[in-house]
C-alpha cells in the first residue's frame, strides 16, 4: 500500500514539474513576443519621427514646424510684393461652356491678351484677339470679355498672417518633388481670397500649385474650382502662375452654364513700382 501512496505521490510531483515548465517555457515565449513587441513599436515611433534636419514625405507636423517653415515662405516672397508691383504677362485662354446637366459642349471661345496684374490694384488688360467656335469676333458688350475677376488677396506678404489661417498639414511628393502642402483658410472670406491648399518645395522654397476655390461665392456662382501651377523666375525669389484650370457652374435669371478656363501665361515680367527704377 506503501508503495502504491509513493508512486501516486512520484506521479503528482512529476506532473507539477511537467506542468510548471510548460508555463515557464509559456511565460518565457510570452515575454519574448512582448519585447519584440515593444521593439517593433520603439522602431516604429524611430521612423515616425523626422531626423534632425531630415524632411521626408508623410512626416509628423507639429505646429512649431508648421510656423517655422511659413515663416521662411513668408520671409522669401513678402520681398516681391514691397519691391515691385506686379507682374505683365501675355495670356493665352480658352474657354469652354458646357451644358451643366449633360456636360455637352456648347460653345469654345479663345481669347489672347495682355494683363497687367497688380498686386493690390484692379487687373488691366489689352485684349489681342478673340475668337468663337473658331470664328473671329467683334467685341462687344458680352462678346470677347476675358470675364476677369478682382486680383487676389495674396497668402505670403507682410499681411499673409492677417488674412488667413496658414497650416502645413503634410509633407508629400508633388510631381516628382518632395512639397510641403499648406492649407489656407481665410479669416473674414470675400470673393478675392484664395482657401484651399498650396504646394511649396521643400528644396528651395518654389511656389509650385494652389488648389480650391474663393473665399466666398460671387453674383450668379454656384460652383467654383480652380488649380494653378506656379513657378520661380528672376533669380528664384518671385513667382507666377504659368498655367492652369478654373472650372465654374453659373446660374442667372435661368441662363445656366458651367465655364472651364484654360490658360497659359507667356512673357512674364515684373512690374516696378513707379518709385522704384
Amino acid at each position: 500500500m506503501k508503495k502504491i501512496f509513493f508512486v501516486l505521490i512520484s506521479l503528482i510531483l512529476l506532473s507539477f514539474c511537467i506542468s510548471a515548465e510548460e508555463a515557464g517555457q509559456k511565460t518565457d515565449a510570452l515575454t519574448q513576443a512582448t519585447e519584440k513587441k515593444e521593439a517593433a513599436s520603439v522602431q516604429t515611433a524611430e521612423k515616425a519621427a523626422p531626423e534632425k534636419g531630415g524632411i521626408y514625405a508623410g512626416m509628423p507636423v507639429t505646429p512649431e514646424f508648421s510656423k517655422e517653415v511659413i515663416d521662411k515662405i513668408t520671409a522669401k516672397y513678402s520681398k516681391m510684393y514691397e519691391t515691385y508691383a506686379g507682374v505683365k504677362n501675355k495670356r493665352y485662354v480658352t474657354v469652354e461652356y458646357r451644358d451643366p446637366k449633360t456636360n455637352e459642349l456648347l460653345e469654345t471661345e479663345k481669347y489672347v491678351y495682355t494683363r497687367w496684374d497688380y498686386w493690390y490694384k484692379d487687373l488691366k488688360y489689352e485684349l489681342h484677339s478673340c475668337e468663337s467656335d473658331g470664328k473671329p469676333r467683334k467685341p462687344g458688350v458680352i462678346a470677347c470679355d476675358p470675364h476677369e475677376s478682382k486680383p487676389g488677396i495674396p497668402h505670403f506678404d507682410k499681411n499673409g498672417e492677417k488674412e488667413y489661417i496658414r497650416e502645413l498639414v503634410a509633407v508629400e511628393k508633388l510631381n516628382g518633388r518632395l512639397a510641403y502642402k499648406i492649407k489656407m483658410t481665410a479669416r473674414k472670406p470675400k470673393g478675392e481670397h484664395f482657401v484651399g491648399h498650396v504646394w511649396i518645395s521643400v528644396d528651395n522654397l518654389e511656389y509650385m500649385q494652389n488648389e480650391g476655390k474663393a473665399g466666398k461665392k460671387r453674383m450668379g456662382e454656384k460652383d467654383l474650382y480652380v488649380k494653378y501651377q506656379a513657378k520661380d523666375f528672376n533669380g528664384g525669389q518671385f513667382f507666377h502662375f504659368t498655367s492652369g484650370i478654373t472650372r465654374v457652374e453659373i446660374s442667372v435669371m435661368g441662363y445656366k452654364r458651367v465655364l472651364i478656363y484654360k490658360f497659359e501665361n507667356k512673357d512674364i515680367e515684373l512690374m516696378p513700382k513707379k518709385d522704384k527704377k
